[in-house]
């Protein structure tokens, strides 16, 4: 499914293997591509103010246009495999280590 809003092409494949586990993408199949802070909250449970404060800390990637904020799923897919991201990376360098 290539969507394509205005002049932005959607890539399914970069989403697919943001999502490894497929955990994510078929819940968020019913989110805009580009979804505000209050979508984001909506799906992890928080509040938008929280994402806010995540977005201006440079803990999720997104973009700002004015005043407002706008998260690619892309975006939030790599914050919510970060944690993993780094325990498989550590494991990976114990693994090289104990040889």
């Amino acid at each position: 499914m290539d969507d394509n809003h205005g002049d932005l092409e959607i890539d399914e494949n970069r989403l697919k293997a943001a999502d490894p586990d497929g955990l994510y993408l078929f819940m968020l199949k019913d989110y805009p591509y580009m979804m505000t802070p209050d979508n984001v909250a909506a799906f992890t449970g928080t509040t938008g103010q929280e994402i806010r404060k995540l977005l201006n800390r440079g803990e999720i990637q997104g973009c700002r246009i004015g005043v407002r904020w706008l998260v690619p799923k892309l975006g939030l897919l790599n914050y919510l495999y970060k944690d993993r991201q780094l325990e498989e990376g550590d494991s990976y360098a114990t693994s090289i280590e104990m040889r």
